[in-house]
């Protein structure tokens, strides 16, 4: 199980990236007020995260990557990426982080939370405007998963946005910095390095899906 979890926990800590976003106030945020009015649209109907969906999805993924099968494949959806990272890593999250969301459309990894503003005093003047902004805004990360070695895959972001306003390129290393990114050979600015999971070779976003390949 610590396999999938180391994985799938890197995608819930880029996450953090919103509370790093915080600490850089107006580099980051410059326009604030610009947030009054979220405008998120509200959660699609159909299954939404669960325990259940967590564990199912841990399960497999452990008989997959234990099983030795040489050219094989097994695939997570971002409804089982998002319930593991909800349901199985308890405490990830820092305290303001909500509804932590991993999206897949396409080959693209599109992560997310809504962050709760009064949990982040750090904001420039966030005092004369509380008033007027809502109690959460939404970060999204778009980024691209590429394999980098034999051991190790990374998350190569390419846009951040705050309540839908873009946000410059030029922020994200110095966030990922922030939290501790590891330098590694070949490895851009803008990426976080993962470790492939025991038993996995390689990992990547298609059609929609998280696919694990085996290891030779």
């Amino acid at each position: 199980m610590r396999g999938c979890l180391g994985f799938v926990g890197a995608g819930a800590v880029i996450l953090v990236v919103a509370y790093g976003g915080w600490r850089y106030g107006g580099e980051i945020f410059p326009q604030l007020e610009r947030w009054v009015g979220d405008n998120s649209t509200a959660a699609a109907e159909g299954p939404v995260p669960s325990q259940e969906i967590a564990d199912s999805a841990l399960e497999r993924f452990n008989a997959f990557r234990t099983a030795g099968y040489s050219d094989s494949t097994f695939a997570l959806t971002d409804l089982e990426l998002t319930s593991i990272v909800r349901y199985a890593l308890p405490g990830i999250m820092p305290d303001g982080i909500r509804e932590p969301t991993i999206n897949l459309k396409d080959d693209r990894v599109i992560l997310s939370a809504r962050v709760a503003v009064a949990a982040f005093p750090e904001i420039p003047a966030a005092d004369e405007l509380a008033g007027l902004l809502p109690d959460t805004v939404r970060i999204e990360m778009r980024s691209n998963l590429l394999r980098l070695d034999a051991s190790w895959a990374a998350l190569v972001f390419d846009g951040v946005e705050a309540s839908g306003i873009p946000l410059p390129d030029r922020v994200i290393p110095g966030i990922l910095e922030s939290l501790g990114r590891s330098d590694r050979p070949g490895l851009p600015r803008g990426a976080l390095a993962i470790p492939l999971p025991t038993g996995i070779g390689n990992a990547y976003a298609t059609d929609g899906a998280l696919v694990f390949e085996s290891a030779d």
